[in-house]
């Protein structure tokens, strides 16, 4: 059934005129007129009587119209989607990351490219890196945010180094100092997390470097169970560059102080996109704007750079 003959029965239906229409619809008067017809012999009866020189719809055509009404609600929709997502303005975006963005950096940027772009829809999701690798790949997901470097030949990837700051109680004596190195915590517990995690290996070989006893007493899965043991004075664990900086917006925890660390810690972060198929318009605009904020954000204050004893 072709659109056109909606349109054109539907103004007539609203105006009582195929003169206003042809006009409203930018066709001619006897395109309109025939398109009518054409609609009438279609379906097989009349639509509208004309009285006093204005056409009436027949029983047949009020009952009709609120169907075709909707149908082209529906299509001014659809093709104002179309339009939308030519332009980048709508779609949906699905991003799949680890705990550690997922506190209030990708929360702020998702906000930020939401209110630029109200038409996108987005989804966030929380996992392990191998089922967002795996998400990635098969079309699951379109950005995602993994903590373990692994080459793969469906994958583009884009690397970070997100240097650590270390977390104590705030009536440690390292509390009050400038940097904090392993020597001024020798009596305190390490809280970390996994043994395979690359912040726990680089403070493992730190230690041993330094020929000093490492005691780590409690191992957690996400930053915020750590901070919570530091903040109740259970001992010290460290905190990427991206949740430093939004430590006081996001964790209501009085007691805990957070300091540079030296040797600097990083934690590894990639953001991975598939290379089987491009983005759309839409997420390529989110993960520029992901890409530059983390070139940002993930840089250390100058005067914390180079600190040694």
């Amino acid at each position: 059934m072709n659109i056109n003959k909606l349109r054109i029965f539907h103004e007539v239906f609203v105006t009582g005129s195929i003169t206003r229409a042809a006009e409203r619809s930018y066709v001619s008067q006897p395109a309109a007129s025939k398109m009518l017809a054409n609609f009438e012999d279609e379906i097989g009866y009349k639509l509208f009587v004309r009285n006093n020189g204005k056409l009436i719809p027949t029983d047949e055509a009020l009952y009709l119209h609120e169907e075709v009404y909707g149908i082209l609600q529906g299509v001014n929709h659809l093709e104002d989607s179309i339009k939308r997502a030519k332009n980048s303005k709508t779609g949906r975006l699905r991003i799949a990351t680890i705990f550690g963005p997922s506190y209030q950096f990708l929360p702020e940027l998702i906000a930020e490219y939401m209110k630029a772009n109200p038409g996108v829809d987005v989804s966030l999701h929380l996992s392990g890196c191998s089922a967002i690798r795996q998400g990635i790949a098969s079309g699951q997901y379109q950005i995602g945010l993994v903590d373990k470097a692994q080459s793969s030949s469906k994958h583009d990837s884009v690397a970070f180094d997100l240097p650590c700051y270390c977390a104590v109680p705030k009536d440690h004596p390292a509390a009050q100092l400038d940097v904090i190195h392993p020597n001024d915590l020798l009596d305190l517990s390490w809280i970390t997390l996994d043994s395979e995690n690359a912040t726990t290996k680089a403070l493992k070989r730190i230690y041993a470097e330094m020929g000093l006893p490492l005691n780590r007493t409690l191992e957690v899965h996400t930053t915020i169970h750590g901070l919570s043991f530091v903040n109740l004075g259970m001992g010290a664990t460290l905190v990427d560059i991206l949740n430093f900086r939004y430590f006081d917006k996001v964790f209501q925890l009085p007691n805990v102080v957070l300091k540079p660390f030296y040797p600097c810690i990083v934690e590894p972060l990639e953001v991975l996109t598939s290379n089987l198929s491009p983005l759309s318009g839409l997420a390529k605009d989110f993960y520029d704007a992901l890409i530059r904020k983390l070139e940002i954000q993930t840089q250390l204050p100058p005067d914390t750079k180079h600190a040694s004893r």
